[in-house]
């Protein structure tokens, strides 16, 4: 598979092009997004390597705002242990998944490494990444699927919840009051 796709954020204002490439061994995303939010514009490049299942094996970001550039570095290894900039991370080895605050993209990852069926729902450690707020942190969710192409988000930290729909090979199309997609 190999898809680019094109999301407008609701809440700031946003643009994000993500492009989605499936091989044999493994799935590498990239996205670049660009916006303004929290009075000031910010830009973020990240680059994802999956195994064929959905599981994260690393994260490459740079983030640009306020004219200052953070780097974002993370690996988790075959046997769930992660690093951050090279430094091991043991408080984050019972997430198995990544999500990036203003990206829709990540909820992608546990919908097609989880694949549940239509009514079950499934508890998740996430390792968080906050871009606006530089801050990584492992926090809890959980998604139920509740039809074919619809699933309940519910972001345990923040007291969140938003019906997503997505497309056929599980990339969100709408998430109500965050993102919209424009393409793909």
């Amino acid at each position: 598979m190999r898809k680019q796709i094109v999301w407008k954020g609701l809440y700031y204002q946003m643009m994000e092009y993500c492009n989605i490439e499936t091989t044999e061994t493994d799935i590498r995303i990239d996205g670049t997004i660009v916006g303004f939010g929290e009075d000031e514009p910010f830009s973020v490049n990240y680059d994802i390597v999956t195994d064929s299942a959905w599981q994260v094996a690393a994260l490459e970001m740079a983030i640009e705002k306020g004219g200052e550039c953070t780097w974002i570095s993370i690996q988790r290894d075959p046997d769930g242990k992660w690093t951050q900039s090279g430094h091991a991370r043991p408080e984050w080895e019972h997430c198995i998944d990544i999500d990036i605050s203003l990206t829709p993209f990540t909820n992608t990852l546990p919908i097609n490494r989880l694949k549940l069926p239509t009514g079950e729902k499934h508890h998740l450690d996430v390792l968080y990444i906050n871009v606006l707020k530089n801050e990584v942190k492992p926090v809890e969710q959980f998604y139920t699927r509740l039809a074919e192409n619809t699933y309940l988000y519910e972001g345990v930290f923040r007291d969140f919840k938003a019906e997503l729909l997505v497309d056929e090979d599980g990339v969100v199309i709408e998430y109500p009051s965050l993102f919209s997609r424009i393409q793909s």
